[in-house]
């Protein structure tokens, strides 16, 4: 079963990519849906608009030759960590165009080259990410772990 909207926070997806995106002040005039930040920014509204959990062809328009760098490796790994913790695992029933996938792989392109496979299972991803990328695999890991047990304790 696929993500509900209530299941998603937009507000948290708005308020990371906002720490993220390096602003006109950097980067002179916003490139929109050129950019990759801009593009997940867009995707997250047009679902928040259209009261949805998916961006149709969303995957695929994701804009990989967004070579903009300099951004803070740390707040894209803990981007990507707040993703992981909204996302609910559907594991056979991953959705590729779910906005989660569509943002989180964005963030991938940013931090890592390229969108990592997901196969919709966390843990997997996290043991994945691992044996490719440790140092950057243990600040996800890190940061999802202790989000999850302070929204845990705070329920």
């Amino acid at each position: 079963m696929a993500i509900t909207r209530e299941e998603i926070d937009l507000q948290e997806l708005f308020r990371d990519l906002g720490k993220i995106c390096k602003t006109e002040a950097v980067c002179q005039k916003c490139a929109d849906r050129a950019c990759l930040v801009g593009y997940a920014k867009d995707c997250a509204a047009q679902c928040r608009i259209k009261k949805q959990t998916f961006v149709a062809g969303g995957f695929q328009e994701i804009p990989e030759v967004d070579i903009r760098g300099g951004y803070d490796e740390y707040d894209v790994l803990h981007g990507i960590a707040h993703i992981l913790l909204q996302c609910r695992s559907c594991k056979k029933d991953h959705y590729e165009e779910c906005i989660l996938n569509v943002i989180r792989s964005c963030m991938e392109i940013i931090e890592f080259g390229d969108n990592q496979d997901y196969e919709g299972d966390v843990l997997s991803y996290l043991m994945k990410m691992k044996s490719l990328h440790e140092e950057k695999a243990s600040i996800i890991a890190s940061e999802y772990s202790e989000a999850k047990e302070k929204k845990l304790s705070s329920n």
